[in-house]
């Protein structure tokens, strides 16, 4: 992705349209082979825009957004843009171009679930579906925010595996336990790289607490169906382990492991060392007394991470401290972020930071 790619005020559309519809959007998102046949991973391609919607049942809708700055055969990209839908798990597919496209495929594209917007189409649609994304000032919404979190990335090794390791594991998951166990393992590989004196570290300390929030969101939906406050500790401890380690033949497979390790004099940690065992029950159980706005935090969280590399703008830090304003979403975000520097093993100055930037955008609001 390079500042003079001709699609990238498609792509700003894109992640404008996003926020300003409750999509949390990700950009150049890798779509990888679903079982590795080498030690290189695959990639078979990637989507230019993402946008997840979290409801408030903990389900997920994805939308992608297929940016061509040019023209061609609009129907033909739809066709492809369908196929990557079914195969990402996708519900929504739109395609913004930079010339004028057939009705006639237009409305053809539409019985594959794909939208299709010419040249100077697309903005006349956004702002007809949500009349803020005129006016709308967001960190999340300039390309150029995005640009300088990648351009970090080029620059340290840490910030381009974490963030490799977030685009991989998040955005497309539908195995939300699985997935926040391999995040925590490849961000811990890049545990005393960070320093929160950096805004470039804080920005990707608070994308990959971002992701963490994503993930308990997606989690606290299976789990409400599964679990109840009023359920004992014992009972509710051993469901939950359950269902993080994947069933019982995970939690198995974990305790063989170990004990194979252990007869070999190797020092070990307790199977639940990896996801902050305790810290996450009670994280958990806190977030069941309001499972429908947990999802507020991330929506709030997107905004704050690129605040850490954007150009300071009164307009966008007064949108970002309305979100952190809506129900839980501050309390959720500041235990998510204590929950993020245990399980990643981080210094807590870096959630300190965060919590101290969240208030200081509240206070604007009021």
């Amino acid at each position: 992705m390079a500042r003079s790619d001709k699609d990238n005020g498609e792509k700003e559309r894109a992640l404008k349209f996003c926020i300003t519809s409750g999509l949390i959007p990700f950009l150049e998102v890798d779509v990888r082979t679903g079982v590795d046949l080498s030690e290189s991973p695959k990639l078979l391609t990637d989507i230019d825009v993402l946008g997840l919607l979290l409801r408030e049942d903990g389900s997920v809708t994805r939308t992608i957004f297929d940016c061509k700055g040019t023209g061609g055969p609009a129907f033909a990209r739809a066709l492809w843009l369908s196929g990557l839908m079914k195969y990402a798990g996708a519900d929504e597919g739109i395609i913004l171009m930079g010339k004028p496209a057939e009705r006639a495929h237009r409305l053809a594209a539409r019985k594959l679930n794909v939208r299709i917007f010419g040249s100077g189409l697309f903005d006349d649609y956004a702002a007809a579906s949500n009349a803020e994304y005129k006016i709308a000032r967001s960190y999340a919404g300039s390309l150029e925010n995005w640009h300088r979190l990648f351009d970090e990335s080029a620059k340290e090794f840490c910030i381009k595996g974490i963030l490799k390791a977030i685009q991989q594991e998040v955005p497309l998951t539908t195995d939300a336990p699985k997935s926040l166990r391999r995040l925590i393992s490849r961000v811990l590989d890049h545990k005393g790289e960070l320093n929160p004196k950096k805004q470039a570290h804080m920005a990707i300390f608070t994308e990959a607490t971002l992701s963490v929030s994503i993930l308990l969101s997606m989690m606290i939906g299976d789990i409400r169906n599964i679990l109840d406050l009023s359920d004992e500790e014992r009972e509710f401890t051993s469901i939950l382990r359950y269902y993080v380690w994947g069933g019982q033949e995970g939690v198995s497979t974990l305790r063989r492991m170990y004990e194979l390790l252990s007869t070999n004099d190797r020092k070990i940690e307790p199977e639940t060392t990896l996801v902050a065992w305790p810290q996450m029950i009670q994280l958990l159980r806190g977030m069941l007394e309001a499972p429908t706005q947990v999802r507020n935090s991330s929506i709030a969280l997107r905004e704050l991470s690129l605040r850490y590399l954007g150009d300071r703008d009164n307009a966008s830090d007064v949108r970002a401290g309305r979100l952190f304003a809506k129900p839980r979403a501050r309390q959720f975000t500041k235990r998510i972020g204590v929950y993020a520097t245990e399980i990643f093993k981080l210094p807590i100055e870096f959630s300190e930071r965060m919590d101290k930037e969240i208030d200081e955008l509240v206070a604007l609001t009021t």
